[in-house]
């Protein structure tokens, strides 16, 4: 099969690829079968958060920038694109979401408070009761150790079974008797004991764990969330499950430097199916992490487990296995791919330098978007026009191709486009900076097909014939083109990198189109190209297919026969004469006289033999001829001018 068939065969894959997965998408439901458009043109919500800063110090740039990288990061890690997250004020933080706004974006954007790592002290029913268990009967892993969360994601089987909270009594609780109260922390910053032990178990937070009801957590999160460090706690689990007691904060979740999802395996190294949490600390937090869990896992604590607290809820409180004296742990529970994502997520993002308050949420229209679009969409139209008119005013019917592979490359950007906005690890929002990138892309597009078309051109101007023409001028060209795209693709990623917003929408569509390009070039506009000159119209050079060897003046010798070939100004052109040129003779005209003039010449040849008889004589009558009398004459080759009229 030839190449060109192969390459037309690969693009109409790649597009029924694109067309498949789009129809499979929407008809299975979840895809829509359009670009998804961001918020100035769509509209969606504003939320604006104002800091303060939790010990009343003022509040510096650097810690509003890190609270909104940390925000970005939370945002993007749920595949929310084209979201805009600004520092407004000094104190404000601005976030723009395009379209509808999710009720899980809603509560990743909320949740501004820090987070902490604290000891559980004791785990009652939510309702409170007084029915508890000393522990939360899960586990939890360390650098070297496997564990299960009783958080309700599920848990792995452990030394002792599964207890129901509402079976059993907290053993804990103390008396009224005011004389077993701790004594107050003896200096500040440190504690009187150790946050793992019992001796927080003041009057005062037993009624508070008997009083609270978990069974709405939104009532006891924001006495969490503002609750001192130094102080124990009562907190509740998202669902609404579980109570908890938990000690002061020994680890703030600022920390943790990174965390990641990975494969659960066995003691055999085989793979479980289900997946761990892995995380790192800093050397501070390093230190204090591993105090705690060798605490814990020595039966120094009131539990063996300790809580992950986010936003005032306890969102795992896993059972130390083995002690963490690295810096590294991991937490396991038969997690799924998705729920060990989502923990990792918390951690990695979880720890704000600032707490936040909702100042004001609205809606924001794309009543000036859709104007906005509506003129982009004209203007993009309004060029294309124009590019295949001056196309055909220059390239004639060879204008098909460059439309045609316009047309080809707006489908694949549209289909890639479509594609990138339902995949939700990606979550591509079309913006108005981006209909600015398409209507650019149809200017390089158009350039690649000009630079291809001038190369054959010229290819055939120095002679060649069409055919080969086309495939020497692809030899030229392509590498121009791969240069002119290479150069645009290096600015598209630089400028995608180094901006925010708005821009960077821009420089997507730049790269994306430039990527395409290639691909109609290579895949479409050369081989089909090359299937047209195979034709007779096009392959012999009609005035109208733009390839006419005449029209593009071609200035190369043509043969004459009998080994000669004739310069340019040797031969007759097509058209009229020019001022400057003599008439041109009809062919009649011309034999006329050549035959005029042969008996011309022979009546001279005829003069001069006589004349040469003469001289002769007188020779040899030793008399002396003036040899300047005698007129030779040299015949031409006149077979050579009647070849010469015969190609005219």
């Amino acid at each position: 099969m030839p190449a060109r068939r192969i390459a037309l065969a690969a693009l109409a894959a790649l597009i029924l690829l694109l067309g498949g997965g789009i129809g499979a998408g929407v008809w299975k439901g979840g895809w829509e079968s359009a670009p998804k458009l961001a918020l100035d043109l769509e509209g969606g919500t504003q939320i604006i958060l104002q800091a303060q800063s939790r010990d009343g110090s003022s509040i510096d740039a650097a810690a509003m920038e890190q609270a909104r990288q940390i925000m970005s990061q939370r945002v993007n890690a749920m595949g929310v694109s084209e979201t805009e997250i600004t520092v407004q004020g000094g104190t404000n933080i601005v976030i723009d979401v395009p379209g509808q706004l999710d009720q899980e974006t809603s509560q990743a954007i909320r949740q501004t408070a820090a987070m902490s790592f604290r000891p559980v002290l004791g785990m009652v029913a939510p309702e409170g009761t007084g029915e508890a268990l000393p522990s939360d009967g899960g586990g939890a892993s360390d650098g070297g150790g496997e564990a299960s969360d009783g958080g309700g994601e599920g848990s792995e089987e452990s030394s002792r079974p599964q207890v129901d909270p509402a079976q059993h009594h907290f053993d804990g609780l103390l008396g009224t008797d005011s004389s077993m109260a701790p004594p107050a922390p003896p200096a500040e910053g440190e504690l009187p004991y150790p946050a793992w032990t019992m001796d927080w178990l003041t009057p005062e937070i037993q009624t508070e764990l008997m009083s609270a009801d978990c069974t709405d957590p939104s009532t006891q999160q924001d006495k969490v969330a503002e609750a001192s460090a130094d102080e124990p706690v009562v907190a509740c689990d998202p669902d609404g499950t579980v109570k908890y007691l938990l000690g002061p904060e020994v680890v703030a979740g600022s920390a943790i430097e990174s965390s990641g999802v990975a494969s659960d395996v066995n003691q055999t190294g085989q793979a479980t199916g289900y997946y761990v949490v892995n995380m790192s600390f800093s050397e501070e937090g390093a230190q204090a992490f591993g105090d705690m869990t060798t605490a814990l896992y020595g039966g120094q604590g009131a539990t063996g487990a300790f809580g992950i607290v986010l936003d005032g809820l306890v969102i795992s409180a896993p059972e130390v296995q083995e002690p963490s004296t690295g810096g590294e742990a991991s937490i396991s529970g038969n997690f799924s791919q998705d729920q060990a994502s989502q923990l990792s997520d918390q951690l990695r993002f979880g720890a704000l330098p600032l707490e936040f308050e909702v100042a004001s949420e609205q809606q924001i229209s794309a009543t000036l978007g859709a104007d906005q679009l509506q003129m982009g969409l004209i203007a993009g139209l309004i060029g294309l026009a124009l590019v295949v008119l001056y196309a055909f005013a220059q390239y004639r019917l060879l204008a098909l191709v460059t439309t045609s592979s316009l047309l080809i490359m707006g489908l694949l950007t549209y289909a890639t486009l479509t594609v990138l906005s339902n995949i939700p690890e990606i979550g591509y929002r079309l913006s108005l900076a981006g209909v600015v990138g398409l209507i650019v892309a149809i200017a390089f597009t158009a350039d690649s097909f000009i630079v291809y078309f001038e190369r054959v051109r010229d290819e055939i101007r120095e002679g060649r014939g069409i055919v080969a023409a086309v495939d020497h001028g692809w030899d030229r060209a392509k590498r121009t083109i791969l240069a002119s795209d290479a150069v645009n693709l290096i600015a598209a990623v630089v400028l995608y990198a180094l901006s925010t917003g708005g821009v960077r929408g821009f420089a997507f569509v730049l790269g994306l189109t430039t990527i395409l390009d290639l691909v109609i070039v290579f895949l479409f506009t050369h081989p089909l190209l090359q299937s047209l000159v195979q034709s007779r119209f096009f392959g012999k050079g009609h005035p109208w297919s733009g390839l006419d060897p005449a029209s593009l003046d071609r200035q190369v010798p043509a043969y004459a026969g009998r080994g000669r070939v004739r310069a340019t100004h040797e031969r007759g052109r097509r058209g009229a004469a020019t001022e400057d040129e003599e008439p041109r003779e009809p062919l009649a005209v011309r034999r006329a006289r050549r035959e005029r003039e042969a008996a011309e010449r022979a009546a001279a040849a005829g003069s001069t033999t006589a004349a040469g008889s003469i001289a002769g004589d007188r020779s040899e009558r030793g008399g002396t001829v003036d040899e300047s009398t005698t007129d030779p004459a040299v015949e031409p080759d006149s077979a050579e001018d009647d070849s010469e009229e015969q190609s005219r």
